[in-house]
């Protein structure tokens, strides 16, 4: 009795509103607490089953972001990749024919201006 007579109002409030509930469910007549039962343990089954299905629709949709994302990033990863590697090819192609054009005697500013290279590279060449 110490402990409530510790406890603020509204907790007071609370527990004797449980203490209320208790006594109106052992006050009721052995078919009425039967039924009482049956309808918790339906209630209680119905929440499992709701959070159960709320789990299984959260993994679901997880596996499903997830596969999308990961098609997405690749998709997006070989665009990218294949338009780097086209720009390396091109950049090896200006290269080899910038060698060529110097070991043919051509003026290196000539290179550089059919090229697109800079005079400091085609120089280096």
């Amino acid at each position: 009795m110490e402990k409530l007579q510790r406890l603020p109002f509204k907790a007071r409030k609370a527990v004797f509103e449980k203490l209320e509930q208790i006594v109106d469910i052992a006050a009721m007549s052995k078919e009425d607490r039967m039924k009482y039962d049956e309808s918790i343990k339906v209630y209680r089954d119905q929440l499992v089953t709701m959070e159960y299905e709320r789990q299984k629709g959260k993994a679901e949709g997880f596996a499903e972001g997830f596969a999308e994302g990961k098609a997405e990033g690749e998709a997006t990863g070989f665009a990218k990749g294949k338009a780097e590697g086209r720009e390396e090819g091109k950049e090896a192609e200006r290269l080899r024919n910038a060698r060529g054009m110097k070991a043919a005697g051509i003026a290196p500013d000539l290179i550089a201006q059919i090229t697109g290279l800079p005079l400091e590279t085609v120089e280096r060449l």
